[in-house]
């Protein structure tokens, strides 16, 4: 553990501190002209911070007031005045139309029903600008945890279960080719669908979908 770990972990209280997620770095060459960026379902906020530290003015979503709580002191200690934290959940926000040049959506999708991902899409979708940048990933149908809930628990919607545990009260994994079809109106910058090594190193690996795609003017 880093000096600066132990740092955010004892006065803050941050148990995973500040590793931006791998896709948000992979997708920064595309958001060289943005500026207004929505971070959704920001949790600790180590995406909001690597943001806002580039620049960004960012409008980061959750509900965990723990988390909340944390970033916010982090924020309001080092001067950040370009973020906005905003408890809310991600499907009660009153979405501006066409406002954000960028949005981050970073394993939201899954902590959601199969149903209520396919809403947020559409808001998602409807609040990016033209030529705006939508970043997105999911656990999918390849993740080893899938095939455990699918042996032991009945599906509540498509690829849905309840979840005993952790952070969110469902869990969905997103079917093959899902991801893709949900921004065919978009331009597809990136893809991936498959296996993918666990950013905190808890487990091997998980089944994860990704996607970076630019809506069209």
């Amino acid at each position: 553990m880093s000096d600066l770990d132990s740092v955010l972990k004892n006065k803050y209280g941050f148990e995973n501190p500040f590793k931006p997620d791998p896709l948000v770095e992979k997708a920064l060459p595309y958001l060289n002209n943005g500026k207004y960026l929505l971070d959704v379902g920001c949790g600790e906020g180590a995406d909001t911070v690597f943001f806002a530290k580039r620049g960004f003015q960012v409008t980061a979503l959750d509900t965990n007031e723990t988390h909340l709580d944390r970033l916010q002191a982090f924020i309001n200690d080092n001067s950040l005045t370009n973020v906005s934290v905003v408890n809310t959940n991600v499907l009660d926000f009153q979405y501006p139309q066409h406002h954000y040049d960028v949005i981050s959506c970073i394993l939201v999708g899954c902590c959601m029903t199969h149903s209520d991902f396919g809403k947020l899409v559409a808001i998602l979708k409807s609040t990016v600008k033209k030529g705006g940048i939508i970043i997105m990933s999911l656990r999918n149908y390849l993740d080893p945890q899938f095939k455990d809930y699918v042996s032991t628990e009945p599906m509540i919607e498509p690829n849905t279960f309840n979840k005993s545990e952790g952070c969110c009260e469902v869990i969905y994994f997103i079917e093959k080719n899902r991801l893709r079809e949900c921004f065919l109106d978009f331009e597809i910058l990136y893809y991936y669908e498959g296996f993918a090594k666990d950013k905190y190193e808890e487990v091997q690996q998980h089944g994860d979908s990704y996607i970076i795609c630019k809506k069209k003017d």
